[in-house]
């Protein structure tokens, strides 16, 4: 039989940490929590070793829900399998809904992590990544589509009030025989930005998650990873200047959402030692599985909702909106 590549994948840190903890509560290691915090935000932190922080918080009462997991150290990056840096994951049942009012509080509070990130930059260089053909891969180029530019405005005195913006969406390898890398190289050479953002699709292995997370980082992305079809990695390593990355999972693959199905399976029947054996295979296990329940056919279909179209041009909107509120706002 040929050789299957292992569409297990995540490309969300919390994903990973929340296999890393069910993992420990099987193994009776469990992380060391704290209690939450009065007032509007509900809070919970753990610590996995000397290597890796998790803070959780609800807002909303529970409606929207923040978690952000520090990779400190070599030993984190071994954990969890995620390079140092910082992750943050917002997540929101109605994120892909048409509610205007929790659109706008995760606009805000997308912004209020983006300013953290970027501190006293004010030079921003914003990468919209994907085929804008591709409706799952179209959100990079649609975030750019929306985003409110400043830089060839320096000359008016009410841009000098914003940060420097310029916006680029550089298709994909496909269209251009060039690596996005290799583009964002040669703008960066150039215009001198003080720091990269770049917007891009992800792949989940949790259905629950499609276009109900957004993910932030500063530690930049591999474009294409999710789906298996890796490219040139864009970093600070690479990129010259510090990278940030905001993504949304639009796409699961079929092997990852067979095993969604069967976690679920297992859990309506109520056969806690089944369960408890199943949580406790590890990805490559949980893959060796699929590997024999499925059509080889299968292995490389990726799946996503069918109100994909709305939902992304929602979803959008909401970031380009984030981004507008860190652009009109330049730090003294």
């Amino acid at each position: 039989m040929r050789q299957k590549k292992n569409f297990m994948h995540t490309d969300l840190a919390l994903e990973l940490q929340e296999e890393l903890e069910a993992t420990q509560i099987q193994d009776g290691k469990n992380g060391r929590g704290s209690g939450g915090k009065k007032g509007e935000a509900e809070a919970d932190a753990r610590s996995f070793g000397s290597g890796i922080d998790v803070e959780k918080r609800k807002r909303d009462g529970g409606r929207l829900k923040e978690v952000v997991i520090t990779v400190k150290n070599e030993e984190g990056e071994r954990i969890l399998g995620k390079p140092e840096g910082v992750y943050i994951t917002l997540e929101g049942v109605d994120l892909a809904d048409n509610d205007g009012k929790f659109h706008e509080e995760m606009s805000a509070l997308l912004a209020e992590y983006l300013e953290k990130l970027l501190g006293n930059r004010k030079k921003i260089l914003v990468a919209g990544l994907g085929n804008r053909e591709v409706t799952p891969d179209a959100l990079g180029p649609l975030v750019v589509q929306n985003l409110f530019v400043t830089r060839h405005l320096n000359e008016y005195p009410f841009a000098r009030k914003m940060r420097a913006s310029m916006a680029i969406a550089p298709g994909v390898m496909a269209q251009t025989g060039m690596e996005t890398g290799e583009i964002l190289r040669g703008i960066i050479g150039k215009t001198e930005p003080e720091v990269l953002v770049v917007i891009d699709a992800l792949a989940a292995k949790t259905s629950g998650r499609l276009n109900k997370t957004i993910q932030i980082c500063d530690t930049g992305i591999a474009p294409g990873a999710g789906v298996g079809n890796e490219r040139q990695e864009i970093s600070e390593k690479t990129m010259g200047i510090p990278v940030i990355a905001v993504g949304v999972p639009t796409v699961i693959s079929v092997p990852a959402m067979a095993g969604d199905i069967m976690q679920s399976f297992l859990e309506s029947l109520g056969d806690e030692k089944m369960l408890n054996i199943y949580e406790s295979w590890s990805d490559q296990e949980k893959y060796r599985f699929m590997a024999e329940s499925l059509h080889e056919e299968l292995f490389g279909l990726f799946v996503t909702p069918k109100e994909i179209d709305e939902a992304v041009k929602r979803i959008s909107y909401t970031i380009s909106e984030g981004i507008n509120r860190v652009i009109a706002r330049k730090p003294a």
